[in-house]
């Protein structure tokens, strides 16, 4: 005899006859396990709007158009059935918890009453697909629910993906209470919400918390998971309160403090004025005027996400805090002084041997019917890997042996050796810094050169990094427009293990690049990484494989998000992007010397060519 079976037969033994007879009737009429109560509403709404037709053909001044209704079907979870086995209760709460209304009241009533007051649904979540495999012990009275594992939140908001196929089991603790089976205990670690992919995409959206760069006035973003709904604002101004993460710190700053709290924890928005307002408590709202505009900043960045909120108003002790020269309510963020860092790309270059012609590199054919006034430089062939920065002023590459560093600037060039080896495509910052990438005597380093020295007399610096592991090899490094980020990418030189990341630049008073934090890891499905490039402020556009992969694709990386795989281009070589939030342009090469640019949601070939230069990235 089964588990299954023993704790049912248990079960049924307790209850009467006439209460089994009942429970069989209600088992005819419907089956055990949970159903959805479909609330239809848009027959609701229409009756509604019939009501308010006009008896009168006098005209009047109506109420402000505001679009068409969104007309929702909601579906409502019900709660534990009679006599439902353990397998039946875990099943029901995992499809009930999909539902977010009235703080997961369904789904708490299928637990005890001690794990229902302490359950905090948004702690975590677990992402699956397809339909967890349960199966109840009686010996120690647990469900184990076996499930393919797509990625998971935590208590941050921060979302880690794994490998489609993923297998995990986890147990949850059984206790009967007045006769009825119900959830004691969660499993190790999960004690949040499960959701399938389709239930998470509908419940969940993301969103940058942001942090500041006082001396250069930018945004730096850093993205989160936050359940949709009414609470979205509140979320979001709960979670730009605190500590700036790990890896940016040192690199950005806040103006908020970690003492301050929000009045009656909510943030209200009122949808006449679409007015979020943020009333904060605690010892001091910012030490300083620039804190203060900090913190208007930094709030008002971050609430405007949510729908519905164009303005903030932020108030201490009650009252609106005052700044000099900033509104508050405020909409217009840069009155503050800060705004989002973005690339500025005049025009792309094509590299045909040693020719650099302009072109337009968001046409899809690269066009270049363009008259530009800047002195190109022919470049040797020997120069691989060309980078320029965002005036195309000066111009870097490496050796095709990847060993010597190539500078040019006003017709004046000169060879840069020793600086190491296994050298990455250079990069241009917008603080004057040049970098690049490779290996020391002694292990991985990333260097920096002063643009502001003169090309005869400028050095390399390295960067502190401590937890650079001596057996890898940095294979990309670029800094993001904010200059307090760079993308890097990390590999194990005996296993070939792959690590993409977001890593911190931190400066000091005078703005000079000292160290990188330990990264932010992104990305870790991918086994490997060709090449990398910034797209957006919170994407990234990378060549490599996954394990079910027989060659290079290429994928958009969203930054705290799910990788998305493109369409294959056939012999990829290398990726690159014209970086914008409004859409980027996307460039692949191949071996074959055709360059392919992104028409849609497919790849068309361009031009011909040996490479795509884009100025700044």
């Amino acid at each position: 005899m089964s588990a299954r079976q023993l704790i049912t037969r248990q079960s049924m033994t307790r209850q009467s006859m006439t209460r089994q007879s009942m429970t069989r009737q209600r088992s005819a009429r419907r089956p055990l396990r949970t159903r959805l109560l479909v609330v239809i509403l848009p027959v609701l709404l229409a009756l509604s709007a019939c009501a308010g037709l006009p008896t009168s053909d006098t005209v009047r001044p109506g109420l402000p158009v505001q679009g068409a209704p969104v007309q929702n079907v909601q579906a409502l979870p019900v709660g534990p059935e009679a006599d439902a086995s353990p397998e039946q209760i875990v099943d029901s709460f995992l499809r009930a918890s999909s539902s977010f209304a009235d703080d997961h009241e369904v789904a708490r009533s299928f637990l005890t009453g001690d794990l229902a007051r302490q359950w905090r649904p948004t702690s975590s979540v677990l992402i699956y697909d397809g339909e967890p495999e349960l199966t109840a012990t009686e010996e120690d009275e647990t469900v184990a629910a076996q499930v393919s594992v797509r990625g998971s939140v935590d208590q941050d908001g921060y979302l880690v993906e794994v490998p489609r196929g993923t297998e995990q089991t986890h147990r949850f603790t059984m206790q009967q209470v007045a006769g009825e089976w119900r959830i004691a205990g969660f499993p190790e670690g999960g004690d949040g919400v499960w959701l399938s992919e389709t239930a998470f995409e509908q419940q969940y959206t993301s969103a940058s918390i942001n942090y500041v760069t006082p001396d250069t006035g930018v945004f730096v973003p850093d993205v989160r998971w936050f359940p949709r709904g009414d609470g979205l604002a509140t979320s979001l101004a709960t979670a730009q309160i605190g500590r700036v993460p790990e890896y940016l710190d040192g690199a950005a700053t806040t103006g908020i403090s970690e003492n301050l709290q929000l009045v009656a924890s909510a943030v209200p928005v009122d949808p006449a004025t679409q007015t979020a307002t943020v009333d904060l408590r605690g010892l001091a709202i910012g030490s300083s005027p620039m804190q203060q505009r900090e913190l208007l900043a930094q709030f008002t960045q971050t609430l405007r996400q949510a729908p519905g909120v164009n303005n903030v108003l932020v108030r201490s002790s009650g009252r609106p805090l005052e700044v000099e020269g900033v509104e508050n309510p405020l909409s217009d963020v840069a009155s503050t002084g800060f705004e989002a860092a973005e690339w500025s790309v005049p025009y792309g270059l094509l590299r045909i041997s040693v020719e650099l012609t302009p072109v337009m590199p968001h046409h899809y054919q690269l066009q270049d019917n363009l008259s530009i006034e800047d002195d190109l430089p022919d470049v040797p062939i020997r120069w691989q890997q060309l980078a320029t920065d965002e005036n195309v002023e000066e111009f870097a590459g490496v050796s095709v042996d990847r060993e010597t560093l190539w500078r040019w600037r006003n017709d004046v060039d000169v060879e840069m050796e020793g600086v190491g080896t296994g050298l990455t495509t250079p990069s241009f910052d917008r603080s004057d810094g040049l970098w690049v990438a490779g290996r020391s005597t002694t292990g991985p380093r990333v260097w920096v050169i002063s643009r502001s020295e003169s090309l005869s007399q400028a050095v390399a610096r390295p960067l502190e990094a401590p937890w650079l592991d001596p057996d890898q090899q940095v294979t990309e490094f670029r800094p993001a427009a904010d200059d307090r980020r760079a993308l890097i990418v990390l590999e194990d030189m005996d296993t070939e293990e792959v690590q993409i990341g977001i890593t911190g630049i931190v400066r000091d008073q005078d703005g000079r690049a000292t160290a990188l934090t330990e990264p932010y890891w992104v990305a870790p499905t991918l086994t490997s990484v060709s090449s990398a490039v910034w797209s957006s402020q919170t994407e990234l556009f990378v060549l490599g494989t996954q394990a079910s992969d027989t060659s290079d694709r290429p994928f958009v990386v969203h930054i705290g998000g799910w990788l998305q795989p493109l369409r294959l281009v056939a012999q990829a070589t290398e990726v690159r992007a014209v970086p914008s939030d409004e859409g980027a342009a996307r460039i692949v090469l191949s071996e074959r010397g055709r360059i392919y640019t992104q028409d849609r949601n497919d790849w068309g070939i361009g031009r011909n060519g040996d490479d795509v230069i884009i100025p700044g990235t």
